[in-house]
């Protein structure tokens, strides 16, 4: 039998130049796999709070608080709860948060990166807050999708 000598294979040149256009072609197929599964998981309910304010003069009080869908998801109830200076502690409300005049819900929706308010006054809130004490305020919102999200926080009341 004679072995043949002459025969050719891929030059080391081409061999090289397929195998960088292979690792290219994977490493673009993970990424794109990676960033739809990551863009996918970090979609989230969220609100911040822009201003509230707890105001008293005399027998009168203004409640009033404005908030922005800081998520990335459209919120279909947003409200909030105030807790006053009873001994235990009253719950006021919980009051819908606005949007264009009407309140938050499935066929208003706060898209992210709106805004709602809520301006109650004593007649919804009672007249049991005292200037420069803190009362509890949580605001709770709720998205298309049924994740919910909420913030408890304070607010001086002021006169």
């Amino acid at each position: 039998m004679k072995v043949v000598k002459n025969r050719k294979a891929v030059s080391p040149l081409l061999a090289t130049i397929i195998l960088i256009a292979i690792t290219v072609a994977a490493g673009l197929v993970i990424y794109n796999l990676f960033f739809s599964t990551a863009g996918t998981v970090s979609t989230a309910t969220q609100v911040d709070i822009i201003s509230c304010d707890l105001t008293k003069a005399g027998s009168k009080v203004l409640l009033s608080i404005t908030v922005k869908n800081t998520g990335n998801k459209p919120l279909t109830s947003c409200t909030v709860t105030l807790w006053d200076g009873s001994s235990p502690p009253v719950q006021k409300g919980p009051f819908n948060l606005q949007k264009g005049g009407a309140d938050v819900s499935p066929s208003n929706q706060l898209e992210p990166g709106a805004f709602a308010s809520v301006t109650k006054t004593e007649a919804d809130v009672g007249t049991n807050f005292v200037l420069g004490n803190k009362y509890p305020i949580k605001v709770d919102a709720t998205a298309a999708d049924g994740s919910t999200f909420s913030k408890s926080f304070t607010v001086t009341c002021t006169g």
